[in-house]
């Protein structure tokens, strides 16, 4: 009984066999089936991009083909492959289908040409061909003028007259713009020497009120200098200061106190927070307004008016409230 099972087993085995190599030569066939399939859809391909060429440049040259179905007009004239060609599809079954490219719903009559012109595609017959459509255009141009050549002139020449007006229009507008930029320019230059020269005129006089005493009654020296006097607004502004007894350095080589002009000290000791106060409104009025970011009271006290900032939990952000101490003069 094993015995038999065996040969049966045997034989199966043979089957098996035979169909895996069944399989195997039935694959390679496949294979390339698929391989020339590809063949021709690359040789569809380019047969389908050449007649697309031709289709542009007989469109562009105004060439009348004889159609059966369709117009030159449908075919764009710029190339786009993937518009003309389209993808291969493979299918789940691992087939693959033969190329679809577009056509652009245009049929030519090949009727006036013979059954061996249809079938010979060799370069001599289009070298042939050339060459008869070359000694044709020879003709016509010998027989009659180019009105062809009229038209296209026409059309150059409307499309150059309307160069020309948009030419024109832009180098207005470009003299316009130049014009409103030079004058915004000279408007902020005006504007800004108005402030730099007003800064500069006052600024040694201001620095003098705040750092004279008892032991320098004079005071010190500030002055102003501009990076670039052609377009100030471009660079920076120098400002310089020279403490009371002291020599003329560098802003750079003052101390912390001196480069602020001692406003620091100035701003949080007590004998001149009032001399600070009294200066800010000796200077305000109704056309000039300070601003001062001070945690002093005797120097707050003083304004007309507070802004305080708090942060609002409920809305993440920041709020202001602003208290009017001029009600409270008395």
């Amino acid at each position: 009984m094993l015995q038999g099972l065996n040969d049966v087993l045997e034989e199966k085995n043979k089957h098996v066999d035979q169909a895996k190599k069944t399989h195997t030569k039935a694959a390679k066939i496949l294979d390339q089936a698929l391989k020339e399939i590809g063949l021709k859809n690359d040789e569809i391909e380019k047969l389908a991009l050449e007649r697309s060429a031709t289709y542009r440049k007989c469109r562009l040259e105004d060439i009348k083909l004889p159609l059966l179905e369709g117009n030159l007009k449908n075919v764009p004239m710029e190339e786009n492959l993937r518009e003309e060609v389209a993808m291969d599809v493979d299918d789940d079954n691992g087939t693959q289908q033969p190329r679809q490219v577009q056509d652009y719903g245009i049929e030519v009559d090949f009727d006036s040409l013979t059954e061996e012109e249809r079938a010979d595609n060799s370069p001599e017959t289009t070298a042939e061909f050339d060459a008869q459509i070359a000694r044709l255009n020879g003709e016509i141009e010998r027989m009659a003028p180019n009105l062809k050549a009229i038209e296209k002139l026409d059309d150059v020449e409307a499309k150059l007259a309307d160069t020309e007006k948009e030419a024109d229009k832009a180098r207005k507008d470009s003299k316009n713009a130049r014009d409103q930029f030079n004058d915004v320019k000279r408007k902020r230059c005006e504007l800004f020497n108005k402030a730099y020269n007003h800064i500069s005129d006052c600024i040694d006089q201001v620095y003098k009120d705040l750092t004279k005493g008892k032991a320098s009654p004079m005071g010190g020296v500030a002055y102003l200098s501009l990076e670039d006097s052609e377009e100030p607004y471009n660079a920076g502004i120098k400002y310089h200061a020279m403490p009371p007894m002291k020599r003329f350095r560098d802003m750079e080589q003052l101390s912390g106190g001196e480069k602020t002009v001692a406003a620091l000290a100035l701003l949080f000791a007590n004998t001149n927070v009032a001399k600070i106060a009294n200066y800010i409104r000796s200077q305000a009025s109704d056309s000039f307004q300070f601003i001062v970011i001070s945690l002093k009271g005797s120097l707050y006290e003083r304004g007309n008016s507070l802004v305080g900032i708090y942060r609002d939990q409920d809305v993440n952000s920041s709020r202001t409230l602003t208290l009017d101490l001029t009600q409270y003069d008395e």
